[in-house]
C-alpha cells in the first residue's frame, strides 16, 4: 500500500500562523482533503501552538480516530525535541 500526502500552504505569517490543505491517497484512491490551522501564540515567557483541522473523508473511507492519533503522535514528538 501506498500512502500519499499532498500538501499546499495557503498563508504563511512567521513566528504566528499556518494554514496549508492537504489531500490523502492510499494507493490510487483519494481518502480525504483536509484543511489545517497551526496558530502560535507567546504566553508568559512560553509559546502556545494551537492546532485546527477540518476534514472531509470520502466515500466512506472510516479514519476510525488515526488521523487524531497520528497528528497527536508527530505533535508529541516535536514537544520532547524541544525540551531542555
Amino acid at each position: 500500500m501506498v500512502s500519499t500526502f499532498d500538501a499546499a500552504y495557503q498563508d504563511v505569517i512567521p513566528n504566528e500562523r499556518l494554514v496549508y490543505s492537504y489531500v490523502m491517497h492510499l494507493n490510487e484512491k483519494k481518502i480525504s482533503v483536509s484543511l489545517a490551522t497551526m496558530q502560535l501564540k507567546t504566553e508568559g515567557g512560553k509559546t502556545i501552538l494551537t492546532v485546527t483541522e477540518q476534514g472531509a473523508f470520502l466515500d466512506a473511507y472510516d479514519d476510525a480516530g488515526s488521523r487524531e492519533q497520528g497528528t497527536g503522535f508527530l505533535l508529541d514528538q516535536l514537544g520532547s525535541s524541544l525540551e531542555p
